[in-house]
């Protein structure tokens, strides 16, 4: 099974709000990834986000969830912006996931 989301569908061009993605993330995505082989995050015609909300769904997945998520997600749509929040919001949930293990 595949699972597509839209943000600019769900949220609108600009992406803000922390708290949202959260509560997006464990509502909409986190409940999918055991029955899931890929699920698409798809940023097509979001112009702008800000590091809270990247952070709060994709750094939150990866810490959850470690490494191996990031087989199952792809990312689609990126303007050069998005694609260095998500690969920072990657880079912190591996991080955050390592000190988990680590503790």
């Amino acid at each position: 099974m595949k699972l597509e989301l839209t943000f600019a569908e769900e949220f609108g061009s600009h992406l803000a709000d922390g708290g949202a993605a959260a509560a997006f993330r464990q509502t909409r995505i986190d409940p999918y990834l055991g029955l899931c082989r890929e699920i698409v995050l798809d940023f097509t015609g979001v112009r702008h986000a800000n590091s809270s909300f990247i952070n709060a769904l994709i750094a939150g997945i990866v810490e959850q969830h470690g490494s191996g998520v990031l087989k199952i997600l792809v990312f689609k749509g990126c303007n050069p912006v998005l694609r260095v929040l998500v690969e920072g919001a990657i880079a912190l949930g591996l991080q955050k996931s390592e000190d988990h293990i680590g503790a």
